[in-house]
């Protein structure tokens, strides 16, 4: 997609880059879309819990296939003990984090999972689905991937080898649905959070070099029409003891001087409510970036005017919303 300014709208652009730094944060978070990421991260924890209670209770119901009232009790036990730890990897992941001694609690996961297995047989070969989404938030690859293909595997040959060939399918299945319906969740909140961390830290590094940039002009302008002042006045001070009749000359120069220094301090205060036209520019690319969309800039030869009308503010804070809200663009050209 390409967003085009037109010449005759490239005058002045009166906007601080703070303001379009929080109005590009407006529309690609918002408080609406950090209520859905949180809402998404809180459903991501319920079926992390849900589906093995699911599972608790299709055992202790007897809709298994073998005798399930005779393995309620070690499928309670062992739910209570790897459910705690399942449900931790899950909230990190959510959150953008992971949690402390994780490879440990995966590993005591995979002992409590699999050491029961023999005691229930094919009525808990569906918790194999908890294991395969905590080795992919815990595992980094090739290893995750191998283990899940591992559990994925294991099912149907263990259903046969409990005596129960015809659940082999079922088994098969649930592991990998169940698997994929929470990890799938869990990865598009984990990586929402991270976009929005980065984009918060965009913003604060533009943020800081505008401040530096401040500081430098601040230093280059006011601090050389403020230094005359002073030193005058120090004269002056010292004049009023030696010479009283020349100090009148002095106060007016100074007076002519701290004019000057304010006519300079408004004209730096006003420069900075007018950003060039290339910091604009490479504020929208930058955002865009940010987003996940590859953006250039296609400039013109020679200089480039100073700042753009307001028109021209709208028609590009407008192309940038909708680029922001179409989840398909990837590429992005501002000529």
């Amino acid at each position: 997609m390409a967003v085009a300014l037109a010449p005759s709208l490239t005058r002045r652009l009166p906007w601080r880059i703070a303001s379009w730094y929080r109005a590009g944060a407006r529309l690609t978070e918002g408080r609406q879309s950090d209520g859905l990421i949180r809402l998404a991260a809180a459903g991501a924890v319920a079926c992390s819990i849900v589906l093995p209670l699911l599972e608790l209770a299709r055992i202790a119901t007897g809709w298994t296939p073998g005798p399930g009232h005779g393995h309620a009790a070690p499928a309670f036990v062992a739910t209570a003990c790897y459910l705690p730890l399942y449900v931790r990897h899950v909230r990190h992941a959510t959150r953008g984090t992971r949690p402390a001694g994780a490879r440990w609690t995966l590993l005591a996961m995979a002992v409590v999972i699999i050491g029961v297995l023999p005691v229930i047989g094919t009525s808990w070969l569906t918790s194999l689905h908890a294991l395969a989404v905590s080795a992919l938030i815990i595992l980094h690859p090739p290893w995750s991937l191998l283990v899940v293909a591992g559990l994925l595997a294991a099912p149907a040959p263990l259903a046969i080898a409990f005596g129960d060939p015809q659940w082999a399918a079922f088994a098969a299945i649930s592991v990998g649905w169940r698997g994929a319906s929470v990890f799938v969740l869990v990865w598009l909140v984990g990586a929402s959070r991270r976009l929005q961390d980065a984009r918060l830290e965009l913003t604060e590094q533009a943020i800081a070099r505008e401040r530096l940039r401040i500081d430098d002009e601040l230093r280059r302008t006011l601090g050389v029409a403020l230094h005359p002042i002073v030193a005058r006045g120090e004269w002056a001070i010292a004049l009023a003891a030696r010479n009283p009749a020349m100090v009148e000359d002095e106060l007016r120069a100074l007076i002519e001087g701290s004019r000057r220094g304010l006519a300079e301090a408004r004209r730096t205060i006003r420069g900075y409510q007018q950003l060039s036209l290339r910091a604009e520019l490479d504020s929208a690319a930058a955002l865009l970036a940010a987003a996940g969309i590859h953006t250039r800039l296609v400039l013109p030869s020679g200089e480039l005017p100073e700042s753009v009308d307001a028109a021209a503010r709208a028609a590009l804070q407008a192309a940038v919303a909708r680029l922001l809200h179409n989840g398909a663009a990837r590429h992005c050209s501002i000529m």
